[in-house]
């Protein structure tokens, strides 16, 4: 059995939403290379956030295919999982609820623009039809937004540097292609902007991305009495 006391240290972590993605992108680094290239392909896919897979049931699998697809990355595996502890900084500032809808409503708002970019040029004839169903996987909306927020608000303040540091190095690679309209870089400026506009709003102390305390504060205040 486990001691009380490493028990009561455990808890938490078990609680935190950030081990577990940590813990899951960790894990599919060596699941995807152990399963057969056809296997990997037919995951990818399904998990793809492309217009066939974003249409409405029964024709396509939107829910699934936006959560899925922030676990399972393309290229270099084993980068993402270090990326990715930025989301315990997210938690320790927002909490584990409101960290969760964050990073999802960055996932959720990248993926719907870019998309819908691609749509657009479709439409035009910017880009053939087969465009539709490319293969768009990973974590990396999550993880911008993730390292944005932590860079600006994680605590102890000096750790914000770390995010800082980690985000200043995958910039070039996340966002090059942007004045070209690449969409993967037209997304993680996307998902940067949402993680700005959070780390923004919880110094602000606007809801619903403050906790409850900080907006409690103000109110205490006004109940002492003046003299």
């Amino acid at each position: 059995m486990v001691p009380r006391p490493a028990a009561r240290r455990l808890l938490p972590l078990l609680r935190n939403p950030a081990f577990w993605y940590v813990t899951a992108l960790t894990a599919m680094w060596p699941v995807l290379r152990l399963l057969p290239a056809e296997r990997v392909r037919a995951l990818r896919e399904w998990a793809s956030t492309d217009l066939g897979n974003l249409r409405l049931w029964p024709d396509g699998h939107p829910v699934e295919s936006l959560v899925v697809s922030a676990f399972v990355p393309q290229d270099t595996v084993w980068v993402w999982p270090v990326f990715a502890l930025s989301v315990f900084g997210v938690v320790g500032a927002l909490g584990g609820r409101r960290a969760v809808a964050v990073l999802a409503l960055a996932q959720v708002v990248a993926t719907a623009l870019t998309e819908g970019l691609v749509w657009w040029r479709i439409e035009h004839g910017a880009l053939p039809t087969g465009a539709a169903h490319a293969l768009d996987t990973g974590p990396s909306y999550v993880v911008v937004a993730a390292l944005a927020v932590a860079a600006c608000r994680a605590r102890p303040v000096w750790s914000r540097a770390v995010w800082l540091v980690m985000l200043a190095v995958a910039a070039p690679n996340l966002l090059g292609g942007v004045a070209d309209g690449e969409v993967a870089a037209v997304g993680h400026l996307v998902a940067l902007l949402v993680g700005l506009a959070v780390a923004a709003a919880h110094l602000l102390g606007l809801p619903p991305v403050a906790r409850p305390g900080v907006l409690a504060a103000p109110r205490q205040a006004e109940r002492v009495p003046s003299r």
